[in-house]
């Protein structure tokens, strides 16, 4: 389905106009690249609880960028959220092309079902928040983004994987990569580890679950390196995981996912997970990590202040009712 609106036009995308996307993203945020190998590897994966529709943007017929809606399986998620996303390239990003860009897709989305509409803005973006204000959104969560830099850190970061280190061989955790993992059910266990962790992030808009199939895609995505994939252990269950996901073409090599168990938070194994992830980082000759989490997450607030990393531009999520 072709999609008109004013002097845009929106064709179908596919997997084959992923690196395109990651283009135009990287064009628009060059200080924050996007890879278009993992690009593609993601376009050309389902979901199992939820539905997307891509699209090319194109302007007297040449492309300028791509938009995209998105929302989970009504079933799933009964409150109907939808969100819409896009990105221009530089040349043709202004606020009314990204008005037309945004306006296409809550009408494809609401056309959808959706009751409730969702955006995002980087905090260093004005046209965009000025558009999506002008819109009827709202503010909803701020995400923080956090960048280390691992040279100007090195000694600091040594002695905290030191200490963590001592203090998870006396409190009996074992931490380790996925790779040297012999446990046939391993997957399994930290996609349940996850679904846990996942349920306590804060959040306005219902987490929607994700299936074991999903997160099996996840781990075998470009991106992921089970070498690189750190799980904690106590006894037989794995009570906590951290992963830095490194980009196989260009990107910055970003924190993908940091979880722990209920029955362990306090006592340091986030730390020491992120610490291993951050060593092997440095001995890879990494120069910087990133990392990013929702605002009230007091916790991993913390954990991240504490380790040296420093606050850069974060997100900024909108709501509206459609």
């Amino acid at each position: 389905m072709t999609i008109g609106s004013s002097e845009l036009v929106f064709t179908p995308a596919g997997p084959d106009d992923a690196a395109f996307a990651a283009d135009v993203e990287t064009a628009a945020r060059p200080h924050a690249p996007r890879d278009p190998v993992s690009y593609r590897y993601w376009w050309s994966q389902p979901d199992e609880f939820v539905e997307f529709a891509r699209f090319i943007v194109h302007r007297g017929g040449e492309r300028i960028g791509f938009a995209s809606t998105e929302h989970a399986r009504w079933e799933v998620q009964p409150a109907r959220y939808g969100a819409v996303r896009g990105e221009l390239l530089p040349a043709a990003r202004t606020g009314s092309n990204l008005d037309a860009l945004l306006a296409a897709m809550e009408e494809r989305v609401v056309r959808d079902g959706a009751l409730a509409l969702r955006t995002w803005a980087n905090e260093d973006d004005p046209t965009r928040i000025a558009t999506v204000l002008a819109r009827g959104y709202a503010e909803d969560r701020r995400s923080r983004r956090w960048e280390l830099d691992l040279l100007a850190n090195r000694d600091r970061i040594l002695a905290m994987i030191l200490d963590s280190r001592t203090r998870m061989h006396a409190a009996g955790v074992r931490i380790g990569t996925l790779a040297d993992d012999g446990d046939a059910g391993v997957i399994e266990k930290i996609w349940r580890l996850s679904e846990e962790a996942g349920d306590d992030v804060p959040t306005t808009v219902p987490r929607v679950p994700e299936a074991m199939a999903s997160y099996v895609r996840w781990v075998n995505a470009p991106e992921i390196h089970r070498s690189r994939f750190w799980i904690a252990r106590v006894g037989d269950e794995v009570v906590g995981l951290s992963v830095l996901g490194y980009p196989p073409v260009r990107g910055i090599v970003n924190t993908e996912w940091t979880a722990t168990a209920r029955s362990v938070r306090g006592r340091g194994v986030a730390r020491a997970l992120k610490c291993e992830t951050l060593a092997q980082a440095m001995a890879l000759g990494v120069d910087r990590v990133r990392t990013g989490n929702d605002a009230a997450n007091a916790p991993i607030l913390h954990i991240n202040e504490t380790m040296g990393y420093r606050l850069i531009a974060g997100s900024i999520s909108y709501l509206k009712r459609a």
